[in-house]
């Protein structure tokens, strides 16, 4: 025969009973409600996102207008460039640079053992890169260092080694002048 259940035990089986349809409810009813709403919400908002970037787009006129001033403003700068007689690199001005180059450094008593073409570097600007080798004092060297420095032509000298006899002169210069 089965006895009967006190107060105490029958509260805690109600209460166990609540506590178990709980739980059931919240993992199989409300997680999965829970987990649509929030996918759904970040659709809605991504739908949001991709709406007001569309709408940030400027309208055709307005473009035109922004165009026409940067070509005027494009216009102006070449004029300046122009003023400030810079030139767009052609090989007649490569050839010419080299020229000057050369001449800088014979006229400051250094000879030019070699002066090899190593390659084109894309930067700002197309440069050519040479590995030069020359013979001379270290008053003539820093003289055409300076000389570079004041000449209109944007011109650039990296990977600088001096070396020399026992007695000093003439020193040995190897370079990569970027012209």
């Amino acid at each position: 025969m089965a006895r009967k259940l006190s107060k105490l035990e029958k509260f805690g089986l109600i209460g166990a009973v609540i506590t178990a349809s709980l739980f059931f409810y919240l993992k199989h009813v409300y997680d999965p409600q829970q987990a649509a709403f929030t996918q759904a919400q970040e659709q809605l908002n991504r739908t949001i996102r991709e709406f007001n970037q569309l709408q940030a787009a400027e309208p055709p006129f307005q473009l035109r207008r922004r165009l026409e001033s940067e070509r005027e403003q494009l216009k102006e700068v070449k004029e300046e460039l122009e003023a400030l007689d810079v030139r767009f690199g052609t090989e007649e001005d490569l050839i010419r640079n080299q020229h000057w180059v050369f001449r800088q450094m014979e006229r400051l008593n250094m000879r030019i053992l070699s002066a090899q073409p190593l390659r084109t570097q894309e930067d700002l600007f197309t440069w050519h890169v040479y590995r030069v080798s020359l013979e001379g004092d270290f008053k003539g060297f820093t003289q055409f260092l300076h000389e570079l420095r004041n000449h209109t032509t944007p011109l650039r000298v990296h990977n600088v080694s001096i070396s020399g006899d026992v007695k000093g002169w003439p020193l040995r210069i190897s370079m990569e002048l970027w012209i």
